[in-house]
């Protein structure tokens, strides 16, 4: 006698599938609804065009958020198209190439860095990299990329190695 049938244990599984697809729609719809409520405040002062605007002046109470999110999806990008080919990189070296000797040590060393705090690769970025970014790619990549577009823009303002090309890169890293 058979307890359990393999259409039941199908349909079993096929509930449990959709009931975490469901439970995953109605946290986000949640997350998405708590994100414009406590925003609501902003949104009803400043309008949506807060979007669309680059204007941050707090003496006259006039704000835009467009260079924020420029910021934002720039280091972000800049850190996917790094982060990306790298840790493919240290995956297939990690369980193709790597001598048997060699895997468990660097593995523990690559997942020990996740418990670094972000506030650490901050400011080894901003007092370590910063310079080093700053003498030796900030410079040639300005005088490479002078008046290009988009690219132009990364690299921009004083050469001091911090901006959204560094900020990428540390993010990359982290």
């Amino acid at each position: 006698m058979k307890i359990f049938y393999p259409r039941f244990a199908d349909r079993l599984f096929a509930g449990v599938a959709k009931s975490a697809v469901i439970v995953t729609l109605v946290l986000l719809a949640g997350i998405l609804l708590s994100l414009i409520a406590g925003a609501w405040p902003a949104i009803s002062k400043y309008g949506w065009h807060f979007l669309v605007r680059s204007v941050w002046d707090p003496a006259k109470d006039d704000y835009g958020g467009v260079v924020m999110i420029y910021g934002t999806l720039a280091t972000s990008i800049i850190a996917l198209l790094i982060a990306v080919p790298v840790s493919f990189g240290i995956a297939v070296f990690l369980t193709e190439l790597s001598p048997n000797w060699l895997k468990r040590p660097l593995g523990t060393a690559i997942e020990l860095l996740a418990a670094i705090p972000s506030i650490v690769y901050g400011m080894w970025g901003l007092l370590v990299l910063g310079p080093v970014l700053a003498t030796y790619v900030q410079q040639p990549l300005q005088r490479v990329l002078d008046g290009v577009p988009f690219l132009g823009t990364l690299v921009s303002g004083p050469p001091v190695g911090i901006g959204i090309f560094s900020a990428g890169l540390i993010l990359a890293l982290w």
